[in-house]
């Protein structure tokens, strides 16, 4: 059982917090007692990506960090990225042997090892981000999205990812390095991004922070792609039009730095199969390189949740070949008749999203198209005028808003330190509030008076320590909140110093 476990950062791997908890309690270099303190075996293996001996790990941590396999597999894995995109089977394999002890297999499981997209062979970061922890935390950390195959580059600060040193698989199994071990290079090679790059940088952000756990299966994607195919006009006489996919996405993709993924290849071309039937399961990173251009108004959790709602276990019906008959016909004008009825102020979206609308738009699409363009709903046109934004209402609603919940934000126990940016997270339309405080003054000056600095949180993260002390019936030792409050003895200053000699003596 662990009495002290670092306090994990926003989208760090496990890998990384395991690596930090080596070097705070002094163990870098010795392999083997750190995976058998952490993981309690010796055959752990430091993987970044899939990781096994959860369940073991979740044990150890109960006193210093409750927490479940599900959250560490959701929060600080690649595992959510991959998931989605497997059979059940597949995907409930993989966790099982991420909870196991045994966890060998899991790259061939979940599709992997056979991809031809490669992982890549060292870690990678941002210099702009690793200053930023630097600053903020007074160290660095390997954060996952940074570790994505073939996503390059870092939207945050639009820079290239360096490599580091470290190797992403390494030939010593048990090793694990954080990202203060090493001296990186400091340099930003800054970049020019389309628009299209940062979207599939936000969609793979979403991806990662997406809780489908569930493998939804080749026949849904089968017929999500079919489907869509057929919402776009991209279907001629009852077939895909592969050549003109193949077309649109290379001229959509073009100048960025995945335009070399449509090389077109007659022979097991990947963008052909995708819209075939579907026998195997296809890289995250090509699922979003055709859903971010063809249909980039759903959002990841939506794109899913859409999927989902297809049909799992059935056979792809082939109607593409099917014949329409006059009664078929009926059917479906009736039920789509009576969606308008039920519907009045519904636009074809709206309709969509019920049940069975999907589909039933989709058969008249395909089999009675022009009887379904005559019998659309008519467009909603947005007569909404322009008006300038007030700045004085919305300043008073982000201060009443932060009060409202600046106290529940403090009071959680394992929070992250509550810095300017962290706070305006919490805020509605956070993004336009950090480009916009220059012209919130009421916003920017409760920031002020609130954001945590980094003495602050050391304070706080001693009285979490020492809570945890009392009630383990631990005695209360400089050395022992220093640990446990991950305090380096280097960074101790004199309000710290007096807080540790309080909570000795209370």
């Amino acid at each position: 059982m662990l009495g002290y476990f670092p306090v994990p950062y926003q989208d760090e791997l496990l890998y990384s917090l395991v690596a930090r908890y080596a070097q705070h309690t002094g163990l870098v270099g010795n392999q083997k007692s750190i995976v058998r303190e952490v993981f309690s075996s010796s055959t752990a293996v430091a993987v970044p990506d899939l990781p096994s001996h959860l369940s073991s790990l979740v044990n150890n941590l109960q006193l210093a960090w409750p927490t479940s396999v599900e959250e560490l597999i959701k929060s600080f894995t690649l595992a959510p990225v991959y998931l989605p995109f497997l059979s059940q089977q597949q995907a409930s394999k993989t966790i099982s042997s991420m909870r196991s002890d045994s966890g060998g297999d899991i790259h061939t499981r979940s599709g992997i090892a056979a991809s031809v997209i490669k992982q890549q062979e060292y870690f990678r970061y941002c210099p702009q981000c690793l200053k930023e922890h630097q600053m903020e935390f007074g160290e660095c950390y390997w954060r996952r999205i940074h570790q994505l195959p073939a996503l390059g580059f870092c939207s945050n600060h639009s820079c290239l990812l360096e490599y580091s040193s470290i190797s992403f698989h390494p030939r010593e199994k048990h090793l694990f390095v954080a990202a203060n071990e090493i001296k990186l290079d400091s340099s930003i090679r800054h970049i020019e991004l389309k628009d299209i790059e940062g979207a599939l940088h936000d969609r793979y952000e979403q991806l990662l922070q997406a809780s489908q756990f569930k493998g939804l299966g080749y026949n849904r994607w089968t017929l999500f792609y079919r489907n869509l195919a057929v919402e776009l006009g991209l279907v001629k006489n009852s077939r895909v039009c592969h050549q003109e996919i193949h077309r649109l996405l290379k001229r959509t993709w073009a100048g960025t730095t995945f335009e070399d993924q449509f090389n077109y290849s007659e022979n097991n071309y990947w963008l052909t199969n995708l819209f075939r039937k579907h026998r195997k399961s296809f890289h995250p990173l090509r699922h979003l390189l055709v859903t971010t251009a063809l249909v980039s108004e759903l959002s990841v959790t939506k794109l899913l949740e859409k999927v989902r709602r297809l049909p799992e276990g059935v056979l792809v019906p082939s109607h593409f070949s099917k014949k329409v008959t006059v009664q078929n016909a009926a059917e479906y004008r009736y039920s789509w008749v009576d969606m308008l009825k039920r519907h009045p102020s519904a636009g074809v979206k709206e309709l969509r999203s019920t049940e069975r609308g999907d589909a039933i738009y989709a058969w008249l699409y395909r089999n009675d198209k022009s009887w379904l363009m005559s019998n659309r709903p008519k467009r909603k046109v947005n007569s909404q005028s322009h008006y300038a934004v007030n700045y004085r209402d919305w300043d008073a609603k982000n201060v009443a808003h932060l009060e409202s919940v600046y106290e529940v934000m403090a009071n959680v126990r394992n929070r992250p330190r509550l810095t300017r940016t962290r706070i305006i997270k919490e805020l509605p339309r956070s993004n336009s509030v950090e480009k916009h405080l220059p012209d919130l003054p009421a916003t920017s000056q409760w920031l002020t008076d609130h954001e945590e600095s980094v003495e602050d949180f050391q304070l706080h993260r001693l009285r979490i320590a020492y809570e945890q002390m009392k009630s383990n019936d631990l005695e209360v030792k400089r050395w022992r909140l220093l640990r446990t409050a991950a305090i380096r003895i280097e960074l101790v200053t004199p309000k710290i110093e007096a807080e540790i000699r309080r909570l000795e003596q209370s």
